[in-house]
């Protein structure tokens, strides 16, 4: 049996070495493209979570503000009468707090009907044995600004039964 010659192969041989030399560069640069874009919707997933996690933390601050957190009374005498003593607004203050504290943790959009319902509620309502005297208080503001609840309340003496 005889060995065929391949100098009559040598030009296929080559074409077939260059096609495959052409399939691995070919792949190599498939396979490139397609690690750079997987590399790049990565980088991206990163970002889109990151932006998440902060669109979920303003989303928990905004729901935090959006609810009454304290409440800040002011005591006025009515107009025409003399201030009321620092000591008797310091207790009026305390009392109405105690009061208004079911307001905390409500939502500072649903306050007006709270609202309405603690000034029918405090309306004309005697806090006893405050500086040895009786106090009517009337509210005559509510405000919410900044998750604070703002109360303007008029207080005087009222006599004792």
């Amino acid at each position: 049996m005889r060995v065929p010659d391949f100098k009559r192969y040598r030009g296929s041989m080559q074409a077939i070495a260059f096609f495959v030399c052409g399939m691995i560069v070919g792949a190599a640069v498939y396979n490139a493209m397609i690690l750079d874009q997987t590399n790049r919707i990565m980088t991206q997933n990163y970002e889109i979570k990151e932006q998440l996690e902060l669109a979920e933390k303003q989303l928990q601050l905004n729901r935090q503000v959006s609810v009454i957190r304290s409440i800040v009374i002011f005591v006025k005498p009515p107009e025409g009468k003399p201030a009321l003593e620092s000591v008797v607004q310091v207790e009026l203050k305390e009392a109405l707090e105690k009061d208004l504290s079911i307001l905390k943790g409500r939502n500072v959009y649903e306050i007006g009907t709270d609202a309405q319902l603690v000034r029918r509620l405090l309306e004309g309502k005697v806090y006893t044995d405050i500086g040895d005297k009786d106090y009517g208080v009337q509210i005559k503001t509510m405000l919410v600004a900044d998750s604070v609840l703002q109360a303007w309340v008029e207080a005087e003496v009222r006599l004792r039964k």
